[in-house]
């Protein structure tokens, strides 16, 4: 009774939902744009799963060397973190256009705006389902051995989908109403892919450099998958970040698509 009383003074957070449970359609949707993309090709999306795995091995010899660790322990870390770090960056990237690519089915047609969201997430999860398989078989031959912790990635990846959701609507109604954002958004993330734990490790800092570390959200965003993958539970912390982020985006999320839902077809 309260969340039809809820619906009712604001009718967009019942599209919020609405679009959401529209499963079959943005799955579709997403599909379909990769199909798009590699029309034609050979290998398809696979093109981007060898692009990855090229990278991450490549990577993994260079700074295994540079940085005297062990390839058995820093290629692991490094491929399954290059494959996370794809997503999150993926979708950070395009989520200030995303309403500008489909501004025709919007001014067209009348669905729930929060489906272009999830077909976009969609789209990544995708891509990020190949890689990640790549980097299972990158562990797996170097002998690691994940074991039922595993099966944290049940709980994890979703909690990642339903952190990226909310995050990418905000990103999509600030990039349509501030055209700028974009790049900006561009040039922060090749900055934070440096900051990051990625090609590094955090046992490489010096205990006074954590903090780098430790308010980073993406790292923790990162050890949702990561963690499980080496056959780790994830930190505490790290889950604790997540859960709040996810909270705090969320009430932000609806906030913002209450109150800005009805303006985006004017900032096309």
């Amino acid at each position: 009774m309260n969340f039809t009383l809820l619906t009712n003074r604001c009718p967009a957070l019942s599209e919020f939902f609405q679009g959401l449970w529209r499963v079959q359609l943005w799955l579709h949707l997403g599909w379909r744009d990769i199909g798009i993309r590699y029309k034609r090709t050979i290998l398809g999306p696979l093109w981007i799963t060898l692009s990855t795995v090229g990278t991450f091995v490549a990577l993994g010899m260079l700074y295994s060397a540079l940085l005297k660790n062990d390839i058995h322990q820093s290629l692991p870390h490094l491929a399954v973190g290059l494959v996370t770090w794809n997503l999150l960056s993926g979708i950070i990237s395009e989520a200030p256009h995303l309403f500008l690519q489909a501004r025709h089915i919007i001014t067209t047609l009348r669905l729930p705006l929060t489906v272009h969201v999830a077909r976009l997430l969609s789209k990544h999860f995708f891509f990020f389902f190949h890689n990640l398989a790549a980097a299972l078989l990158t562990l797996l031959i170097l002998d690691g051995r994940p074991g039922w912790i595993l099966l944290c990635l049940l709980l994890t990846i979703p909690l990642l989908f339903v952190i990226l959701f909310p995050l990418a609507l905000l990103l999509g109604m600030l990039g349509t109403r501030f055209r700028d954002l974009e790049p900006i958004i561009g040039i922060f993330m090749q900055l934070l892919f440096f900051l990051t734990p990625i090609l590094w490790s955090p046992a490489d800092l010096p205990l006074a450099r954590k903090y780098w570390v430790t308010f980073n959200p993406l790292y923790h965003l990162i050890e949702m998958v990561r963690a499980p993958m080496l056959g780790q539970l994830p930190e505490l912390f790290s889950l604790g970040m997540a859960l709040g982020s996810m909270v705090l985006l969320l009430l932000l999320a609806l906030w913002g698509f209450c109150r800005f839902k009805n303006r985006i077809i004017y900032w096309f």
